[in-house]
């Protein structure tokens, strides 16, 4: 019966049996052959499989950190009355000192704010020693907007220049205190601006601006507590010398510019 069907089979079946044997072994062989081109480079040596490879975590930036801007300067005014100062912004603590409403020149008592808790302010003082610091309660002086004006005095260079809102506005040469008579250093504010131009012969020029600082040498001068000041001269040849006792000397030309600035306006000399 076998041998019966073997005859009878369609030549057409057996040989599409045949490619289809071919076909699949043909397919076992690639795979085989593919395998080992993997594995050998396909040159014949025996190679590792590559790693697979590790995507790279990404890359951060550390936050850049800048430091704290100090609180813009201030000028601190009398109401009208005197102004208590304390030695830290505490209300339980009695003043260490009260400033008198006006100054020795009959203006208002303003004093340089710098910081500022709540309702205290931290302020220089126009005191002894040089750059002494107190707190006032901010509800017992009038407070000034962000100071504009600053001026700027280098002794090494016997200049100074008058900041804008950081931008140099003006600048000129300077004469300052003898060896003998040092001009003082530090953060200084302006106290006393005072017209002089029907009084010129009083050696200090047509317009002088009294600081909040004093001489370190001396205690009195000329019927004052040593305050120095800038001021103007008639003696123009003394810019660029060390001629004064402590005072910072302009031509007059340049007192005239400096005139205008408000009380508070930071001097800071160098």
């Amino acid at each position: 019966m076998r041998e019966a069907d073997h005859r009878t089979a369609d030549p057409r079946q057996v040989r599409a049996r045949i490619a289809a044997a071919l076909v699949a072994a043909f397919l076992v062989l690639g795979g085989g052959i593919a395998a080992v081109l993997l594995t050998s480079g396909g040159d014949g040596s025996s190679r590792a499989a590559p790693a697979p490879t590790r995507a790279r975590p990404p890359i951060t930036t550390a936050a850049v950190t800048t430091a704290p801007q100090p609180p813009p300067l201030r000028a601190a005014a009398t109401k009208g009355s005197d102004i208590p100062v304390f030695g830290a912004p505490d209300p339980a603590t009695a003043p260490i000192d009260t400033l008198s409403t006006e100054t020795s020149y009959l203006l208002p008592r303003t004093l340089l704010a710098f910081d500022q808790q709540q309702d205290w302010l931290h302020v220089y003082l126009p005191t002894r020693p040089n750059n002494s610091t107190g707190w006032v309660k901010a509800s017992d002086v009038v407070v000034s907007a962000p100071l504009e004006w600053r001026v700027r005095v280098s002794l090494a260079e016997h200049h100074l220049w008058l900041l804008h809102n950081g931008a140099v506005d003006f600048d000129t040469g300077v004469a300052i205190g003898t060896s003998q008579y040092p001009t003082p250093t530090g953060l200084f504010y302006v106290t006393d601006p005072i017209d002089l131009h029907d009084r010129p012969n009083l050696g200090y020029g047509v317009f002088a601006l009294g600081l909040s600082g004093h001489s370190d040498v001396l205690t009195e001068f000329g019927g004052g507590d040593g305050q120095i000041a800038i001021h103007g001269t008639s003696n123009p040849g003394d810019i660029g010398n060390d001629v004064s006792h402590g005072c910072v000397r302009v031509t007059n030309d340049a007192i005239e510019r400096l005139s205008q600035l408000p009380l508070g306006t930071p001097v800071e000399i160098v």
